[in-house]
């Protein structure tokens, strides 16, 4: 009973996480509504957020940045790539098109409670900043990097299931040089799943 009871825990939360990743996908790249264009004359970094498994197996780092329109003193929080700053601005934090340089990203809430407090506080320490979407939020410049991602995941878990399924039926018919390939890739699909959830 027990071990039904646990198989049928196992079925849902599979179910779950596979309804996750392509809704939250579909979702991203369908958002019209949140997806917003702004102008930005600068920018400078603000916050550099390191993800690890008990703090040893590392997932990937999110880095946080201000971007500021010069004439009216608006500023965006914006998450974007490690090199995003040195391939958009000079040494002095200033754009390297002369008349600054248009971001279109996803606008989406932090939802990390400590990120989102850290970044609020940081950013409520710059005078004269305003920031029209709040400090609790920020442009998402690789929500379309991120939602493809989670389609591949998405596929490759459905291919890991059917195939794990496979090997587990068939456990005397099948060959120990497939099932450690099955492993190997179960691990890389357990290590990418986790930098998504991150």
């Amino acid at each position: 009973m027990k071990k039904k009871i646990g198989n049928v825990f196992l079925i849902l939360l599979g179910i779950v996480m596979l309804l996750y990743l392509l809704i939250t996908a579909v979702l991203d790249l369908t958002n019209k509504e949140d997806l917003h264009t702004v102008h930005v004359d600068g920018a400078f970094a603000i916050l550099e957020l390191e993800h690890s498994i008990n703090g040893l197996i590392p997932i990937g780092t999110d880095y946080y940045y201000v971007g500021v329109e010069e004439e009216t003193l608006d500023a965006y929080l914006i998450k974007a790539p490690k090199n995003w700053l040195e391939k958009n601005f000079d040494s002095e934090n200033m754009s390297l098109q002369a008349d600054g340089m248009q971001i279109t990203a996803l606008l989406k809430k932090v939802s990390d409670f400590e990120t989102a407090r850290e970044l609020s506080s940081r950013a409520s320490q710059i005078e004269e900043l305003q920031y029209p979407f709040g400090t609790e939020y920020c442009l998402d410049l690789g929500y379309k990097q991120m939602a493809i991602k989670k389609l591949i995941l998405f596929v490759l878990s459905i291919i890991i299931i059917i195939t794990g399924i496979s090997i587990f039926k068939k456990t005397n018919d099948v060959k120990p040089a497939v099932v450690k390939c099955w492993l190997v890739a179960l691990i890389i699909w357990l290590v990418l799943l986790l930098g998504v959830f991150r």
